[in-house]
């Protein structure tokens, strides 16, 4: 994306250190919320929201369900869990996040990559979104022609079984 990409850190427990930050390559701007409202009411302005899910498990799942049910919100998820092997929990994020990353078990050079990756797929998703809608707009005008042309080419033809026009 060639502007800042804002990245939203969702941290319930308000644990993530300021380091975050410095982590990051430039052209990163983050932001933080430490609830579900906080998230929802920045979510739209951001590129990707990183979710730290160490014990509010539940409330990572509301939120990312709460935001691919919003359909002007494209935003990636990456979820950095908990030491705890939650399978029912894996299962039901799987379909939700962009990547998750279990604490302890990943380089911040991995994380920085995983990060610019989400942020280059919601450019991807973003294009795609713009193409779509142009294509929408090309099928109407195409459909607005199609109709004119058989409204031209039914008065030609009224006009070929009535005669020629009296002036």
């Amino acid at each position: 994306m060639g502007e800042s990409a804002e990245i939203l850190i969702v941290d319930y427990d308000r644990s993530t250190p300021r380091a975050f930050n410095g982590m990051l390559a430039p052209g990163y701007h983050v932001r933080t919320a430490c609830s579900n409202a906080e998230a929802m009411a920045m979510a739209p302005s951001s590129d990707l929201i990183v979710m730290i899910a160490s014990e509010r498990k539940r409330e990572c799942v509301k939120l990312m369900e709460a935001l691919r049910n919003k359909s002007d919100v494209l935003v990636n998820f990456i979820v950095v869990l908990g030491g705890s092997d939650d399978q029912a929990f894996m299962d039901r994020i799987d379909g939700l996040t962009f990547q998750s990353l279990r604490k302890g078990h990943f380089s911040p050079k991995e994380l920085a990559k995983a990060i610019h990756n989400a942020v280059e797929m919601k450019g991807l998703k973003v294009r795609e979104k713009r193409f779509v809608e142009d294509l929408d707009r090309i099928e109407d005008e195409l459909k607005r022609v199609e109709h004119r042309l058989y409204t031209i080419s039914s008065i030609k033809s009224l006009a070929a079984r009535e005669g020629p026009f009296l002036n």
